[in-house]
């Protein structure tokens, strides 16, 4: 694994050609955002420079395997799923953890089911505020350091949002967060960060704009309230909260377009307020945007420039960070996101996930005919291994074999003309 501290991330998530592709990036174009390339026969592999599991995935997992580790005779439970990536949460259900509530949200244990003595686990997206009274409720102690040491996975650029919007809300700013409401990490900050100020939700740079209308005066309260009534915290007044703002972020979304949607506010406060006042009422938070969720947006981006004939992403469905991914590549080429390699029924069909239709669908005549050039890359919930078979078995559709791919691993490059360094 990339955090060699987090030695209790199982072996097996790893891969062997991504791992020859990883210690070569640590040798050559360390610093370079250009893709590297794995030739295998007439086919071009094109793995970008950050992709995969990141600080907080790798540091989540450790902590559940080593709970399990720790406490064999206890029941263990995870609030929700740890990541959202099912052959992890499948590994850890298997091992004996039992999640307090579904991917829907639905409870499963009951609270009177739960015990002081029980270990319970917060996922790396952090949970609510009301989810932890209800385990206070249970006698587990969320408050402990102990507990923040040992159970608490919550990603410490999640928790990095919560600390700068508990301290622009103490000064007064309300929190607009960039994120999808009903998302596990989105529910939390929204949370947290509502014991110290207001707070609303706006999905992308289009609500933001319809926000920034709203603001300006350029259309009604009504309006404002059809569209965001519920995505606010309690107590929300549109007419008096949204004098002084600032933009934080669900960790795992477009940073591009979480600048977009803090321009798009910032221009509406320059436009009431006068530029002379805008620091009084809108707060820059660029240093809350999560540097792994960058690396990985930008070096895809990158990946764009060798011109790839199509792209293959590798991750969990209800994954946002994987989800901006194939939006990035899908800009210029086709790309398919799917679970694993399972999903490669044959050489000519892929069964992969619609984002926008929110199911999956089968795609006939995907694949390029010889010589092509095939971006693969993951999201940061994603384990190797599963990039690795799909690698693996696209080779195999071209005719090649494991002889072939390691032949190309011995002369990998970077693909040129080099992108920007990082």
């Amino acid at each position: 694994m990339a955090f060699k501290q987090f030695d209790r991330v199982p072996n097996y998530y790893a891969g062997e050609i991504i791992q020859q592709i990883k210690n070569f990036r640590q040798e050559e174009g360390k610093r370079s955002l250009a893709p590297t390339r794995l030739t295998i026969g007439q086919l071009e592999v094109l793995v970008p420079r950050h992709f995969g599991f990141c600080f907080g995935v790798e540091r989540a997992i450790h902590m559940a395997f080593s709970a399990l580790e720790r406490h064999p005779d206890r029941d263990i439970h995870l609030v929700n799923e740890i990541i959202h990536n099912p052959l992890v949460n499948d590994d850890l259900r298997t091992r004996g953890i039992r999640f307090l509530y579904d991917s829907d949200g639905q409870r499963q244990v009951p609270e009177k089911s739960l015990s002081g003595d029980d270990v319970v686990l917060i996922p790396a997206f952090g949970t609510t505020l009301e989810i932890e009274a209800s385990l206070h409720r249970s006698d587990v102690d969320t408050s402990s350091v102990s507990f923040r040491e040992n159970y608490d996975t919550t990603c410490p650029f999640v928790s990095k949002v919560w600390d700068r919007g508990e301290e622009l809300g103490r000064e007064g700013f309300t929190i607009i967060i960039h994120g999808k409401f009903g998302h596990e990490e989105t529910q939390a900050t929204h949370s947290h960060t509502e014991q110290h100020t207001r707070t609303l939700v706006v999905r992308d740079a289009e609500e933001a704009s319809r926000a920034a209308d709203y603001i300006m005066g350029r259309t009604s309260q009504d309006a404002f309230v059809a569209e965001f009534g519920g995505k606010w915290s309690q107590g929300f007044d549109p007419a008096t909260d949204l004098d002084r703002v600032a933009v934080v972020n669900q960790t795992t979304m477009l940073a591009e377009e979480t600048r977009q949607v803090a321009g798009i506010l910032r221009e509406a406060m320059r436009d009431r307020f006068g530029e002379d006042h805008i620091d009084e009422h809108f707060a820059d938070t660029n240093d809350t945007l999560c540097y792994a969720t960058n690396w990985n947006q930008n070096a895809t981006k990158a990946l764009l420039d060798a011109e790839p004939d199509v792209a293959v992403i590798v991750g969990g469905y209800n994954s946002s960070n994987t989800a901006h991914l194939v939006e990035i590549c899908e800009t210029v080429m086709p790309s398919f996101l799917i679970s694993s390699a399972e999903e490669l029924l044959s050489p000519d069909q892929i069964r992969h996930f619609d984002s926008e239709a929110k199911t999956t669908t089968v795609t006939d005549a995907w694949r390029p005919q010889l010589p092509t050039r095939l971006a693969v890359t993951s999201g940061a919930s994603c384990p190797d291994v599963l990039m690795n078979s799909v690698v693996e078995k696209i080779a195999s559709f071209y005719g090649y074999d494991q002889g072939d791919i390691m032949a190309g691993l011995s002369s990998l490059s970077l693909h040129e003309p080099t992108a920007d360094v990082v």
